[in-house]
């Protein structure tokens, strides 16, 4: 067996496709599995999670107040035992014995206290195995011919260089110039190889636009890929891309213009598959994550049954929280429309959603999570089967990540952990997640050619070498150990090379594609507000006259006139009239309310893309709150105010007791986002905002002498377009046997004040000819301002003590209905003539715009709640 052996090699194929039968290609990771399964060590697989775990462990047994590390620990055990596994493994890599020299420093000394426990209970880390692969190669013998290294012995951590000693080297590959001397591409190479060996140049070099050499720059990465995948259309021989940054970028370019996919795996924590554990797992808190939560339900993989996630996500955006009316109401719908699965929707919410929830601070039982990660484990495991490839590959990666969070759960609990808080439990999933998971849509294509994501994977000569976004490339972090430290490490095997070797040797292989061109070397710089890669600023000093070339002369054509113009495609202008076509016509709709009639008054537009063009916003962009939560909550607590017997009597203590009680109840079923960390001042605003309410409803009906209240009350009735609907949010009445519509409002006293003096209290006049219709009587009409614990009226005929407002004299509500009737007849010539008015600001009126005198005059409505804003039209 022949071996290529190089640092960078593993996951990369920076050299050409051939029948390498016996001579394989290896990084790290391959060559030492190789040698291990010779050797007879190969060994079950071990999560770097689970070796966090068995490093806690070993952490907690020796830690004490003294400990360097116990602070940190004490906050954050996996976090810190993570961090300081690291630095274990990387001192055994490169020589250390486990043991502390003397005189050595105090972090060094508990690590090597540490170290008499972690010997039998951590996995072996990398160099633990090769000094066991070194041991074995001493007595037996590897059956490998020849091995050939593509980086020098030098830049080979100690332990390697021990198993390599004991190994055919026979080569370590040298790199050179490879383009003719007398181009452009051939001097560069010479002078930068020139440098690196400590040689001053004879001076810049003279640039030649020969072919052999091009540099070009794009305002955006996605016009760099298109060109890039432009050049690669045709069959190509002899091409190798060098690609560390925007990967995917270029891939997915790639696929769009048609060219074979290089199969660059960015790989992400964010894979949808991932995302459903730790969403489940920020569920078992208390108070609930109603953000989390409304995540989890509306994510496009889940437990939940799918039938049923999207429907309560709704509600859960609507009304945050969890066993609320309309959260009941919901499974009931979900229930009778799909009777067959009621046992399996019940049983799937009271383990995902319903279940017990625990404080952060006394953290959440390791049994209770174990339950969790073992159900989305088991669910993922039954979705393997998939037929379709891709929910398959996802299937798998969430299956992975759950089944080792579970692993490492069972480990806690097995070492006696009983409670894990968030910070804890984060910190764990985040270690099983690792770096994520590849897009499973983006796999290497037949017909891709050879490529690196790091430049020193780039080891055989090619005639054409594209390295793309060539900028700033990640560079080592400095060595978290002082001077002392090294010093001591050293003393105990430990060979770290210092930071300007490692710099120094990252900067040779920087090197690698550019003498690897042999008769071209395409550099993609990045865009011009991106930090450049700082070979390209050698280069620059090197090369005399070299200026990257704009790719948007390309696009724009101004780089020839072979391209042919593109005419410009205006938006849509704002106009303040749609015209429909005679055959379009939009038919009456079976129920109208307030609202819906209120948009086809005074922004028909809205009303044509909401109702008949059936274009609505999605409920699960945001969690209800501020005004809209609070008015929620208070009309839901004053609902079960009057429903509840005795409770419109109470008074004083017997009242507060029973407030307490009740708003507790609405706010964790409706408005559980007030119970989360920070809002807590918010929800005593609230609680005492709606004391003083309901205190001042309880005043201002008993100066009325009200004997009846009837909450939530569902109202019908007709009119020219149909059939009317709603639910008045109060209808009382009094002893005399008059009747009056109160309709609670959260804030806006001025606003509604202005309503009734104008005589434009059109919600209160539909609800009031509804009720007439029912009893034949005009009931009066009020708003109650919840936030400001006040009572408007018209007048004083009902409510003696609410705050009266002059709005035309006794019949205004009735002849407000009239003008009302007179302006829906008169929208709706409007529309069946197919002329929808856009009534939204800065577009001027017409003299279609003006009703009748006899109806209602339209006015502007609040442009910060348009959902249709941007369909209205486009200014230049």
């Amino acid at each position: 067996m022949e071996i290529t052996l190089g640092l960078v090699l593993d996951g990369d194929h920076g050299w050409r496709p051939a029948n390498r039968l016996g001579k394989p290609v290896f990084g790290p990771l391959g060559m030492l599995n190789l040698l291990e399964t010779r050797l007879g060590l190969l060994r079950a697989d071990c999560a770097p999670a689970q070796r966090v775990t068995q490093y806690r462990e070993c952490l907690k047994r020796y830690d004490t107040p003294d400990c360097f590390y116990h602070a940190s620990f004490g906050v954050d055990p996996i976090g810190t035992s993570a961090s300081l596994l690291s630095w274990r493994d990387a001192w055994y890599l490169h020589g250390w014995t486990g043991e502390s020299p003397p005189d050595a420093g105090v972090r060094i000394a508990e690590m090597a206290t540490v170290e008499t426990a972690a010997r039998n209970l951590v996995f072996p880390s990398i160099g633990e195995r090769l000094v066991r692969v070194a041991e074995l190669l001493s007595r037996q013998q590897s059956k490998i011919n020849s091995i050939e290294l593509v980086d020098p012995m030098e830049s080979f951590p100690k332990r390697w260089r021990e198993v390599l000693a004991k190994l055919p080297v026979r080569a370590i590959r040298a790199y050179g110039p490879s383009a003719a001397p007398n181009t452009v591409l051939g001097k560069l190479q010479a002078a930068l190889k020139a440098a690196r060996e400590g040689k001053k140049p004879d001076g810049k070099i003279a640039w030649s636009d020969d072919g052999s050499l091009c540099v070009v720059r794009a305002e955006t990465g996605l016009v760099a890929a298109r060109w890039v995948g432009h050049g690669l259309t045709s069959p190509q021989e002899g091409v190798a891309i060098v690609a560390e940054q925007s990967r995917s970028l270029l891939d997915a370019t790639l696929d769009a213009v048609d060219v074979a996919r290089q199969g660059f795996q960015d790989s992400s924590p964010l894979a949808p598959a991932l995302q459903v554990l730790p969403l489940a797992l920020a569920t078992v808190w208390e108070p609930l994550d109603v953000y989390a939560l409304l995540q989890f339900l509306s994510h496009p993989i889940g437990p939940v049954p799918g039938y049923a996630r999207w429907r309560l996500a709704e509600v859960i955006s609507q009304h945050p929280g969890v066993g609320g009316p309309r959260w009941c109401e919901a499974i009931e719908e979900i229930v009778v429309r799909y009777p067959e699965r009621a046992t399996d929707l019940r049983r799937a919410l009271a383990f995902w959603v319903e279940h017990p929830r625990y404080s952060p601070a006394r953290g959440a039982p390791v049994a209770a999570l174990l339950e969790v990660a073992r159900g989305v484990r088991d669910y993922f495991g039954a979705r393997l089967s998939d037929q379709n490839t891709f929910r398959s590959a996802a299937a798998a990666t969430g299956l992975a990540q759950a089944s080792a969070v579970t692993t490492v759960l069972e480990a806690l609990a097995a070492q006696g952990e009983s409670a894990l808080t968030p910070t804890e439990l984060e910190a764990l999933v985040s270690q099983c997640t690792a770096q994520g998971a590849p897009n499973f849509a983006m796999h290497a294509q037949v017909g891709c050619v050879p490529s690196a994501s790091d430049p020193a994977a780039l080891v055989e000569p090619f005639d054409r070498v594209i390295w793309w976004q060539m900028g700033a490339p990640s560079l080592p972090d400095h060595y978290p150990w002082s001077r002392s430290e090294m010093a001591s490490l050293e003393r105990a095997g430990a060979e770290l090379p210092p930071l300007s070797v490692v710099l120094a040797r990252r900067g040779e292989n920087w090197l690698r594609p550019i003498l690897n061109a042999r008769k071209s070397l395409v550099l993609v710089l990045p865009p011009p507000a991106e930090e450049m890669h700082p070979l390209w600023q050698e280069i620059q000093w090197l090369l005399e006259g070299v200026r990257p070339g704009p790719l948007e002369d390309l696009v724009t054509g101004r780089a020839g006139n072979s391209l042919p113009a593109i005419a410009h495609a205006p938006l849509p202008r704002r106009r303040r009239w749609w015209r429909l076509p005679p055959e379009a016509k939009i038919p009456l709709r079976a129920n109208e309310s307030y609202s819906s009639v209120d948009v086809f008054l005074n922004a028909p537009y809205q009303w044509v893309l909401r109702y008949a063009a059936r274009l609505n916003p999605s409920n699960l962009l945001a969690v209800a709150d501020g005004n809209r939560l609070y008015g929620n909550l208070a009309h839901r607590l004053i609902d079960r105010f009057f429903r509840a017997a005795g409770a419109p009597a109470l008074r004083g203590d017997a009242f507060r007791a029973w407030l307490s009680r009740e708003f507790a109840i609405v706010v964790a079923e409706e408005g559980a986002v007030l119970l989360m960390p920070g809002r807590r001042a918010d929800c005593e605003r609230l609680r005492s905002s709606l004391e003083r309410a309901i205190m001042e409803i309880q005043r201002q009906f008993g100066a009325a002498k009200v004997d009846a209240v009837e909450p939530e009350r569902d109202l019908a009735g007709k009119f020219p377009g149909g059939v009317l609907d709603g639910t008045a949010d109060l209808v009382v009445g009094n002893k005399s046997g008059q009747r009056a519509i109160v309709d609670m409002k959260w804030a806006g006293a001025t606003y509604y004040q202005e309503r009734l003096a104008k005589n434009r209290h059109l919600q209160l006049a539909i609800y009031a000819e509804m009720l007439r219709q029912e009893t034949g009587a005009w009931p009066h009409v009020s708003y109650f301002i919840l936030e400001a614990s006040r009572l408007l009226a018209p007048d004083t005929a009902f409510f003696p003590q609410a705050r009266p407002v002059q709005s035309g004299g006794a019949g205004s509500t009735p002849l407000l209905w009239e003008r009302f009737v007179a302006a829906w007849k008169w929208r709706r010539s409007q529309i069946d003539a197919g002329m929808i008015e856009v009534a939204a600001e800065d577009i001027e009126p017409s003299g279609e715009s003006v009703a009748p005198p006899d109806a209602l005059e339209p006015e502007q409505l609040p442009e910060a709640y348009n959902d249709y804003r941007w369909l209205a039209g486009w200014e230049d």
